[in-house]
């Protein structure tokens, strides 16, 4: 098969991603070699594996994420571009706190592949701490972590249970997806990583608990466009005064910020 005639079986620029990765040449080289012969095999089963929406990411076991490269696999959820604000909120809100020149504990609920706290922690000065309960995120997030020379203490647990440090600021990107949903998009992702019972708020109001009860000085989280009505709900009825939301790339609310 030739590159121009690889080209015309789907989105251009996903295309030449599989091509740059498959052929180990640059964009470039694709535009200046359209008649390039390859060997079509790999590459139609790609194809295929792509009609069927299994995500790019997981066929390469790379992702991007605020513009650095991370590793990834199946089992583990695949970043979005709209966890990127959280990044921006984070390194705002700490710049009191990082000028005042105490360290900081900072917790991630949910680390995933850590691209969260890998990310901060390369433009943070502070002691990052982190739990998933899927042995396999937390086996990703290890790959991250030599990958990027970045150092957390990782506990397998449920969000808090066996940490002892103290905490000052908890951040996360919980599972907020409401269990009714259906989303063919994201058939091959964990499940218990995307949805939550309580119209997806279920961990959003027990990561707030959590925060309360720790007595920590901020929560930072991400959540569903559609639930800055119950969460404001909730921090009321927590006697929470010192909150608000910010939105994604989109112009969706997506995350909140609570001072204790």
């Amino acid at each position: 098969m030739k590159i121009k005639e690889a080209l015309k079986l789907g989105n251009r620029g996903e295309i030449e991603y599989i091509l740059q990765k498959l052929l180990n040449k640059d964009k470039m080289f694709l535009h200046l070699n359209p008649e390039y012969q390859f060997d079509e095999t790999e590459f139609l089963k790609i194809m295929e594996l792509r009609k069927k929406e299994y995500p790019l990411e997981y066929i390469f076991n790379e992702v991007w994420f605020y513009g650095e490269k991370f590793y990834i696999k199946e089992g583990v959820l695949v970043p979005r571009d709209d966890t990127e604000p959280l990044i921006d909120i984070v390194k705002s809100e700490l710049k009191h706190y990082v000028k005042q020149k105490n360290t900081l504990n900072i917790a991630e609920i949910g680390i995933g592949s850590g691209i969260i706290s890998i990310t901060l922690a390369k433009k943070i000065k502070a002691n990052f701490i982190a739990t998933d309960i899927n042995p396999l995120a937390i086996e990703v997030t290890k790959e991250n972590l030599k990958f990027h020379n970045v150092d957390i203490k990782l506990y397998l647990t449920n969000l808090l249970d066996k940490v002892d440090e103290k905490i000052d600021i908890i951040i996360s990107n919980p599972p907020y997806v409401e269990e009714e949903w259906n989303f063919e998009a994201l058939k091959y992702e964990p499940k218990e990583a995307i949805f939550a019972k309580d119209n997806g708020t279920y961990l959003l109001k027990e990561i707030v608990k959590e925060g309360i009860k720790r007595k920590v000085k901020m929560i930072i989280c991400e959540m569903g466009y559609n639930q800055k009505e119950i969460m404001t709900k909730f921090f009321e009825e927590n006697s929470i005064k010192d909150f608000y939301f910010y939105k994604d790339l989109s112009g969706n609310d997506r995350g909140f910020v609570v001072k204790l």
